[in-house]
């Protein structure tokens, strides 16, 4: 299933209102994609038709080839541009259909798929841009309380606070394209942190981290950001899971990141194992500068870890892996007026 039914619906009017009959959608589809829709066995009026193609072309999956054919045939239709750009510019885009597939396997019902759709849309506005007042974007964050962000420490060190902010909903295509900047909250206080461990920048690591050197930092912002209202629904935050993750190797992770300059994206790879002090996890996945401090999810979009990979440590190409901290183990560091403070308790 590669569209959720907000998005399917608004397709089919996109596409009824921009042909102006069933023989002008008929060359399109041929022309772009190759495909014959009497070969296709889809018939009716042009409702029905586009109706059918949809489904059609997401079953079998070239639906990305028909929206980029009909979007390129044409590119001056307001309400087509207006879906394209927000359907590229979505980061469930960014998952190969490789991995989708592997995420709901053959046994997952539509509406279970559905609602991971949902959940994901709704981490997409949790998860923000940490910045410096000026210059470029330094890592990625994410709300875990109304008007608190977490991020790696790394990601802070040396910066006055005061000239930190944190940009959320910016939206760009894979083309530069930026479709909305963003809107941008102003950092008032580090709550709590944790510095890295000097092992990490160390290859072949002589030791692990201990439970002092977590790599994390808890922002205050100005505002509430987490209650705003966006797309008529308030932004939300995450919170920990009530169990403690088994990060069984094999297991799917998935990193909403922000990587600099380049559109918030999600990795997808496996979970390679936890150390015994259970201070970092290990997993392979394509990260990149800017994505320090992202949330890491399991395949069911529970909150496992916070990122921290491709900072103040050895590039993973260099060793085969990227990791995090588990988020039971920065919870287990907190004072108890900063777990009643977050909401965690």
């Amino acid at each position: 299933m590669e569209l959720d039914g907000a998005e399917r619906d608004e397709l089919q009017r996109a596409l009824t209102s921009a042909f102006a009959s069933v023989e002008h959608l008929r060359r399109v589809v041929a022309a772009t994609c190759r495909r014959d829709l009497e070969a296709l066995g889809v018939s009716g009026g042009l409702r029905e038709r586009v109706f059918a193609l949809i489904h059609m072309a997401e079953a079998e999956g070239w639906l990305r080839e028909l929206i980029r054919g009909v979007y390129q045939a044409l590119p001056r239709h307001p309400r087509l541009q207006r879906f394209v750009q927000v359907y590229l510019a979505s980061i469930q885009r960014s998952i190969p259909r490789v991995g989708l597939e592997r995420i709901f396997g053959s046994g997952r019902a539509d509406a279970e798929r559905e609602h991971w759709r949902k959940r994901l849309t709704s981490i997409e506005r949790q998860v923000c841009r940490v910045e410096p007042e000026v210059g470029a974007a330094l890592g990625t964050g994410f709300l875990v309380s109304p008007s608190v962000v977490l991020t790696n420490f790394h990601v802070i060190e040396n910066r006055l606070l005061e000239s930190l902010r944190v940009r959320f909903g910016r939206k760009v295509l894979q083309d530069g394209t930026l479709l909305h900047p963003g809107t941008v909250y102003r950092v008032t206080r580090c709550l709590a942190r944790s510095p890295y461990s000097p092992a990490d920048l160390m290859h072949p690591r002589p030791r692990d981290a201990t439970s002092g050197e977590l790599d994390y930092a808890f922002l205050e912002v100005a505002g509430v950001p987490g209650e705003d209202l966006v797309d008529g629904e308030p932004r939300g935050w995450l919170e920990p899971p009530d169990s403690r993750e088994s990060f069984t190797p094999g297991s799917l992770v998935l990193i909403v990141q922000h990587p600099a300059g380049q559109p918030m994206s999600v990795a997808l790879d496996e979970f390679l194992g936890v150390n015994p002090g259970r201070t970092r996890v290990a997993y392979r996945a394509c990260t990149g500068p800017g994505s320090s401090g992202a949330p890491c999810f399991t395949q069911d979009l529970r909150l496992a870890a916070l990122h921290h990979s491709g900072g103040p440590r050895v590039p993973s190409a260099s060793v085969g892996h990227n990791e995090g901290i588990p988020i039971d183990t920065i919870r287990g560091s907190l004072s108890g007026s900063m777990l009643s403070q977050l909401g965690w308790g």
